[in-house]
C-alpha cells in the first residue's frame, strides 16, 4: 500500500513512530555525551582536587621552612619581637603616657603641682630584664647589653622637652651594672632609675638636669647576692607630674646577647616591680 493510499490515521501513526525513534536516538547520544562528560568532570576534579592537595602540601612544607628560618632570626618573647643576629638579640618598644591634664587656674590638688587637673602615678617602664632564677646567673663571659631610651613630646627632639639616655653594660654571673650616658634630661626628679635587690631595700636614683652631659655608674644588681636570686631589671622611674597637659611619647630600644636577658612581660606599668618576680 503506498502512502498516498493509507489512511490518514496510519499516516500519523507511523510518522509519530519515526518521531520517536529520532527522539530516543537523540536521547541516548545525549545520555552518551552527558555519560562522557559527567567522566571528563569527574576526571578534571580529580587532577583538581591532586593538584590542590599537592598545592597544600607544598605550601605548608614552605610554611615550615619559613618557620624554621624565621625561627633563626626573630623569636616572640612576652609578646614582642626578638630578632636575633647570632648572638645579639634586638627588640624595640614604644607607648604614650598620660601627662594628667592641665589646669591654668592652678587649683589642681597637688600643691606641689597646681598645674596638674588630674595627677597619675608614677610609670615604672621596665626597660630589660635577666632572669637568673634557675641558677647560674645572669649571662655568660662577655655577655653586653645597650639600651636606648627617648621621651619626648609631640615629636620635639630638638627642644627642652626631650628626655634622652643610653645605658651599655653586662651581665655576668651574679652581676648586671651598666654606664647611663646622660644626654638630655629636662627637668629634676622628673626621671629616676628604680632597683629592687634581694639583700638591699628598693632604692630610687634620682636623675636631675645636672647630670647631662655625663656617664653615670649603676649598679643594676650588685654582686655578693646570689647567682639564682630572681630577676634583674632595668627600669626607670617617670612621675608624669612634671609633664602635665604635655604628654609624653617614650621609645625604648635595646640590643643584648645574655640567654637570660628578655624584654619584660609588663613592660610599663604603674604597678612597683620586684626581684622575686
Amino acid at each position: 500500500m503506498t502512502t498516498e493510499t493509507k489512511p490518514i490515521s496510519q499516516q500519523l501513526t507511523e510518522v509519530a513512530g519515526r518521531a520517536n525513534a529520532l527522539c530516543q536516538t537523540v536521547a541516548d547520544k545525549a545520555g552518551e555525551i552527558t555519560t562522557t562528560l559527567n567522566a571528563k568532570l569527574a576526571q578534571v576534579d580529580a587532577r583538581v582536587t591532586n593538584a590542590e592537595a599537592s598545592l597544600n602540601t607544598e605550601m605548608a612544607q614552605a610554611q615550615s621552612e619559613f618557620n624554621s628560618w624565621k625561627s633563626g632570626h626573630t623569636e616572640l618573647v612576652n609578646g614582642l619581637d626578638v630578632h636575633k643576629q647570632g648572638k645579639i638579640k634586638r627588640y624595640f618598644f614604644a607607648t604614650t603616657l598620660g601627662n594628667g591634664g592641665y589646669t591654668a587656674d592652678r587649683d589642681g590638688p597637688d600643691a606641689a603641682f597646681p598645674h596638674c587637673a588630674s595627677p597619675q602615678e608614677p610609670y615604672y617602664i621596665n626597660l630589660l630584664e635577666f632572669d637568673a632564677q634557675n641558677g647560674g646567673g645572669f649571662g655568660a663571659a662577655g655577655d653586653y647589653f645597650k639600651c636606648e631610651v627617648i621621651m619626648t613630646h609631640r615629636g620635639m627632639f630638638a627642644t627642652s622637652y626631650t628626655e634622652h639616655l643610653v645605658f651599655t653594660g653586662t651581665s655576668f654571673q651574679d652581676c648586671v651594672s651598666a654606664v647611663m650616658e646622660a644626654k638630655s634630661i629636662v627637668h629634676n626628679n622628673h626621671l629616676s632609675l628604680f632597683i629592687s635587690e634581694p639583700d638591699n631595700p628598693a632604692k630610687e636614683i634620682p636623675l636631675g638636669s645636672d647630670l647631662a652631659g655625663s656617664s653615670v655608674p649603676v649598679n643594676f644588681r650588685a654582686i655578693g647576692q646570689g647567682y639564682d636570686s630572681g630577676i634583674a631589671r632595668l627600669t626607670l622611674k617617670v612621675d608624669p607630674r612634671f609633664h602635665c597637659g604635655a604628654s609624653r611619647a617614650i621609645s625604648v630600644s635595646t640590643e643584648y646577647t645574655s640567654e637570660r636577658g628578655r624584654p619584660s612581660a609588663e613592660r610599663i606599668s604603674q604597678n612597683q616591680p620586684t626581684w622575686e618576680q
